[in-house]
């Protein structure tokens, strides 16, 4: 069968699917699992987006960890690739070979400053979690949102990668299935869904694209959360006497990505679930736009 897309809506300001370029702060998350030590976290512990507006991409996501049902304290999940102006996000299994996925991760980038575009790195990275991950780790499943902006013709263009292991959703409960050993990797935005929808015209209109996954209610949750809220801000943003108005940057953008976040947060804290299965400090990287 097909690998399965990101979730996502093809077009609309509505449904956003999965600052200044500044790094994760160190009082915004608690890094715990920072270390090569043997641990196997499932995939019900994360949230992960990617936003692409006129303003640029944001990547968020939570910070909680679960192993099994129990809480597993707080890590690292949103990343930085400085050198190719893009960042990454990690759902899924916390290890590779043994090693928390945070320190993996950071080893990993630090070593591919030779990639000579976001295509290589995202292929890169394909084939070093299929040849490094146990087969224990990849029975877990694995996804990595990776986006930035990358030249052509001497202007620039956002791209989205998606790598995973993972390779069907079921169409009624939107449960992930189809989990191999073999990693997949697809650019979804620029070669796909801008091409079929028209997407950089619609962008410059005020709409987004939004690429989301991770737990299933959570990310079903998070696309209901946009929908609902739309009509709000807009019926808001037509008052003119109240003085409120949309995002106009992405930093203004980033405090609606943390809004919805939060909510989501806060419905798994008042929730029957046995762990918070999503939760604690937004994560967040902010690739602006750059000028063309």
């Amino acid at each position: 069968g097909q690998p399965p897309q990101a979730s996502h809506q093809p077009r609309g300001c509505t449904v956003d699917r999965s600052g200044q370029g500044h790094p994760l702060k160190p009082d915004t998350l608690t890094i715990q699992a920072n270390s090569c030590e043997t641990r196997v976290y499932s995939l019900n512990m994360s949230l992960i987006l990617t936003h692409i507006s006129k303003f640029g991409v944001i990547h968020a996501s939570d910070s909680n960890l679960t192993r099994g049902n129990d809480a597993a304290g707080q890590a690292q999940k949103t990343f930085r690739v400085t050198y190719l102006n893009a960042g990454l996000t990690v759902a899924g299994v916390y290890s590779v070979a043994g090693c928390s996925m945070d320190r993996w991760m950071t080893d990993f980038i630090t070593k591919q400053t030779s990639a000579e575009s976001l295509g290589a790195f995202a292929s890169r990275l394909g084939d070093a979690l299929e040849a490094e991950m146990s087969s224990s780790e990849k029975e877990h499943g694995s996804m990595v949102h990776i986006a930035g902006y990358v030249e052509a013709d001497g202007r620039q263009h956002p791209e989205f990668y998606f790598v995973r292991n993972i390779y069907g959703i079921d169409a009624v409960t939107g449960e992930y299935s189809d989990i191999r050993e073999q990693f997949a990797v697809s650019e979804d935005f620029w070669t796909r869904d801008c091409r079929t929808g028209n997407l950089m015209e619609v962008l410059e209109s005020g709409s987004v694209q939004i690429y989301v996954n991770g737990y299933p209610s959570g990310r079903i949750a998070y696309l209901s959360v946009i929908n609902q809220l739309r009509d709000f801000f807009a019926e808001v943003w037509r008052k003119p006497d109240w003085m409120f108005r949309p995002p106009q940057s992405l930093t203004e953008t980033t405090l609606f990505v943390k809004l919805y976040m939060s909510i989501l947060s806060t419905l798994f804290q008042v929730s029957n679930y046995p762990a918070p299965l999503i939760g604690g400090a937004t994560q967040i990287c902010e690739i602006p736009r750059p000028m063309q």
